[in-house]
């Protein structure tokens, strides 16, 4: 896959400050990832490092961050160095990385977006086995992905959150996504690929997961209190994201 971030990195970085980023995303994907204390945790498509510290500071034994992006990587070992945690970086490709084991044994494997980067299912199929190769029986893979229940009809709508996003109709296996988002007077896109339902279940069974379910995004009361509740109807009532816990 292309490292499309390094034109962005900066920009993306502070796409992490907008509301929506703060109570659904880092909400839904630290409720996911659960208690990591004493545990290894492989955090992939780890950008910035911002959910990798995370990871660190909630008690996780050893991160890893792998980024396709060596511009992202530079960003996240520049705050290590400012601040150090104890989190190791490395700039490689999911779709690439040894399947062998060499980057270290793991208990879980986090990634806030990753899968819908794939461009195909063959790819798709190999960054599955790459992930699934990373952990124990019984380990735990969880993410963020794009939403595969999502129509056609359903794809615009989120102007008020700083994002729009668009497809390559019609829906399909590898359709283009772009994502045109906005952080402070920047505006950028994101590139990924549509999936089924069906061919994301496939491709995790085909990798060795036994246990794949797919869950809802969740608001943090404090994005009520802050936001209130009409502000985030919209886009709860059509996700364009949701969360997925794996097991092997």
């Amino acid at each position: 896959m292309n490292a499309q971030y390094d034109d962005i990195a900066e920009q993306y970085q502070r796409s992490k400050e907008s509301p929506l980023r703060r109570y659904i995303e880092a909400h839904t994907f630290m409720e996911l990832v659960g208690d990591v204390r004493e545990q290894r945790v492989l955090d992939l498509a780890c950008g910035e490092g911002f959910y990798t510290r995370r990871l660190k500071v909630a008690g996780a034994a050893r991160v890893l961050g792998v980024d396709v992006s060596a511009e992202m990587i530079a960003l996240a070992e520049t705050q290590e160095r400012d601040d150090p945690l104890g989190v190791e970086y490395l700039c490689a490709d999911v779709a690439e990385i040894d399947a062998g084991g060499d980057l270290g044994t793991f208990d879980l494997v986090s990634a806030a977006y990753l899968l819908h980067y794939a461009p195909d299912e063959q790819t798709l199929t190999r960054m599955c086995a790459n992930i699934a190769a990373q952990l124990p029986s019984g380990g735990r893979f969880v993410t963020l992905n794009e939403n595969p229940e999502q129509t056609a009809e359903q794809l615009a709508g989120y102007e008020q959150y700083g994002f729009n996003k668009t497809a390559e109709l019609p829906l399909r296996d590898g359709a283009p996504i772009t994502y045109w988002m906005i952080a402070g007077r920047d505006m950028f896109r994101i590139h990924a690929y549509w999936f089924s339902r069906a061919t994301y279940e496939r491709a995790l069974a085909a990798a060795g997961f036994s246990f794949v379910e797919w869950r809802p995004l969740q608001l943090d009361e404090a994005g009520i209190a802050a936001h209130g509740e009409e502000y985030w109807r919209e886009y709860l009532s059509n996700p364009p994201i949701v969360a997925l816990e794996c097991r092997v």
